[in-house]
């Protein structure tokens, strides 16, 4: 192979790396939004998250990350999937016990609910006792006082002034 050649396939390979650089975090970031999105679990593969599914993820072969060109990205791929086994649930156990966890904050949130719309109705049933006590004592003074207003109006030629 000449050394125009060997250039030229340097050069091509130079590209082809970076093209996977740029393919892998460009995983990597739609790996991350996609855990944010869905409450800080994976949501493919089981929760499960590998530098295989990395690979698969960013469209390049499982070995690529273990070729001598690429052991920086490798190392940095490897930090990532740490640094986010710390901080979301990754793994097939950790998702289903992090499953079992959320349905059983739906359940109290749907426990709690249900508590509240029973004393809501037991407020609103007390309420509406009090309006029809109410509605009913409303309508004796009303009673009442027409029968003083007769009263009175009976009596407006004696005795009884009215103050005003």
């Amino acid at each position: 192979m000449s050394d125009k050649q060997r250039l030229g396939a340097l050069a091509r390979g130079k590209v082809r790396t970076a093209e996977i650089k740029a393919k892998v975090l460009k995983a990597l970031e739609s790996i991350e939004r996609e855990i944010e999105n869905n409450e800080g679990i994976y949501p493919h593969n089981g929760g499960s998250l590998s530098k295989n599914e990395v690979a698969r993820r960013a469209g390049v072969g499982k070995v690529t990350f273990f070729t001598p060109t690429q052991t920086e990205l490798n190392a940095y791929v490897d930090n990532w999937l740490a640094s986010l086994k710390n901080k979301e649930v990754i793994g097939r156990a950790r998702v289903n016990a992090s499953h079992a966890e959320r349905a059983a904050a739906w359940k109290q949130k749907y426990e709690d609910l249900a508590q509240n719309h029973h004393v809501s109705e037991l407020e609103l049933q007390r309420a509406l006792a009090e309006k029809d006590e109410v509605l009913a004592l409303l309508r004796a003074l009303k009673v009442e006082n027409k029968k003083l207003t007769l009263e009175i109006n009976r009596l407006k030629g004696g005795n009884v002034v009215i103050l005003k």
